[in-house]
């Protein structure tokens, strides 16, 4: 059964810049995040440097943006000095925050040569926890220091005269969490991140200072911003859907809201960030610098069938909040990459693409040719729901005379979501529908305001296969993946499946 729908795009009005690093991505000393995958010496696929090259290769391929490294919770017990020099030479430490040991073969070096065969931008997270303001601004001076000291000496030393240039460096990891090594009040973080800031800022001024925000924490924001507004230029938080307690995996058009929820938090987290500046016109920007569908599971990690369509179509519809937000998010890291909840997987034999990352290698792709964000319209079908609230951090309510309690708040969320870009000449405009019925598809009346378009020019890629549980295996490797889809668009119609992702680039005239 097909479903009518009109959808307006204003193609006159570009709005802001598309960030390509909202696709960006985190890897941490983690399990298999790392180690014996994207950097595994004695594994068949390894270059000289100890890189898979089938791991080179993926990431190459979804024109990874930015790499977030090294966590996390493992960085509020890392040292950077452990990871440089003779391999032989690193001493072995234990990591408490994953009670594991770590050698130290992967370091600065290794991760700067990382992003140099990928393509990526170096996104570096400092120790807040056991680490010193002293050490950020050391490791600041090993990455970009030009003069002669000892630390871009040291770097001099180990055979690289040129510096590394690092721009985006985070203020610590999650430090309100209780997990977290060095946990503090919002007072106590803004209080020490002022003294990290200022040291590294001295050591370098240019490079751009991301601070640890807090996704359920707008008093933890205000505090934050209010404190390094001149210093900062994000705020980061993160969010994992499902996994703990805050949506239902079973619970279907719960989950399909997820979006709207993480584009509430931002738009919480932004006026925390304006009310901590005392500032409407701040340019500190929301940095999701850890996100994905699904928390961290290691039990499930090997067993494919977990990473489904329906973990697609999320994915594709959270980088839609983030596009539809990207005038305040400009930075995200999917977390992680690589196994775990990633979205490939590795084992001896070689790489497994999940479901999910033809989402990133679509809409890299589609978004870099078309990165100014125009606004759309739709008039469609829509589902009502109970808003999902994450009470872990609310305090009780206040009990008053009439015993007054918040009634619960009923949301509506779109069957069809759709996010439109342009090119800078204005010849070109990529459009992304998602469906996120199960059952129904859509035919969508296309009208583009501001211009003319060349629809026998249209090309249309499309995710989508009959079972919504689809996966993919070794056995079917693009079970679930990126196909050019002919036929279902007719002139300025489209014809959307169920649970389906679709993306129509198309020429205008000038």
């Amino acid at each position: 059964m097909s479903k009518n729908v009109k959808l307006t795009v204003y193609a006159d009005h570009t709005r802001n810049k598309i960030s390509k690093n909202i696709f960006g991505h985190f890897m941490e000393h983690s399990a298999d995040v790392i180690y014996g995958s994207v950097y595994d010496p004695e594994s068949r696929f390894a270059d000289a440097d100890g890189f898979r090259k089938d791991v080179l290769e993926v990431l190459k391929e979804v024109q990874v943006p930015m790499l977030r490294y090294p966590g996390g919770n493992f960085v509020s017990n890392y040292h950077w000095e452990d990871g440089i020099g003779p391999k032989e030479k690193r001493p072995k430490v234990f990591d408490y925050a994953w009670l594991a040991e770590d050698d130290n073969r992967m370091g600065t070096v290794e991760f700067i040569k990382l992003c140099e065969k990928t393509g990526a931008e170096p996104y570096l997270c400092v120790n807040m926890g056991s680490g010193t303001a002293e050490e950020a601004m050391h490791w600041v001076e090993f990455c970009n220091g030009t003069g002669d000291t000892k630390y871009a000496n040291m770097r001099r030393e180990l055979g690289y005269e040129e510096p590394f240039h690092v721009k985006y460096w985070g203020l610590g990891n999650e430090m309100y969490g209780d997990w977290q090594f060095g946990a503090c009040s919002a007072e106590e973080y803004a209080k020490k991140a002022l003294d990290f800031a200022k040291a590294m800022k001295w050591m370098d001024p240019s490079i751009e200072l991301i601070a640890c925000g807090y996704d359920l924490g707008s008093d933890w924001n205000y505090e934050v911003a209010r404190v390094l507004k001149p210093l900062i230029s994000h705020i980061a938080i993160h969010h994992y859907s499902i996994g703990y307690d805050i949506f239902k995996e079973e619970d279907y058009n719960q989950c399909m809201y997820i979006p709207d929820y993480l584009t509430k938090l931002t738009n919480v987290a932004k006026a925390s960030i304006v009310a901590g500046t005392n500032d409407a016109l701040t340019d500190i920007k929301v940095a999701w610098d850890e996100w994905n569908t699904h928390a961290w599971d290691f039990e499930k990690d090997k067993n494919d069938c977990n990473y489904t369509l329906k973990n697609t179509i999320l994915t594709a519809g959270i980088l839609h909040s983030f596009i539809r937000s990207s005038d305040v998010v400009e930075i995200a890291s999917y977390s992680p990459f690589v196994n775990v909840c990633g979205a490939i997987a590795t084992d001896a034999e070689g790489v497994l693409k999940r479901a999910q990352y033809y989402v990133f290698e679509l809409f890299s792709k589609v978004f870099r040719q078309c990165d100014g964000y125009v606004e759309t319209h739709m008039e469609g079908e829509t589902y009502s729901l109970p808003e999902v609230i994450d009470y872990s951090n609310r305090k009780a309510e206040a009990k008053f005379a009439l015993d007054a309690k918040s009634a619960q708040r009923i949301v509506k969320t779109n069957y069809i979501d759709c996010v439109a870009a342009i090119n800078d000449n204005h010849s070109r405009m990529s459009i992304s529908l998602i469906n996120k019925n199960s059952k129904d598809g859509y035919e969508v009346e296309l009208s583009v305001l501001g211009s003319k378009v060349q629809w026998n020019t249209g090309k249309c890629y499309q995710i989508y296969h009959d079972d919504f549980e689809a996966y993919n295996t070794r056995e079917n490797p693009e079970n679930v993946s990126v196909k050019e889809a002919e036929g279902i668009l007719n002139g300025q119609n489209i014809h959307l499946n169920p649970h389906s992702i679709t993306v129509i680039v198309v020429e205008l005239e000038k």
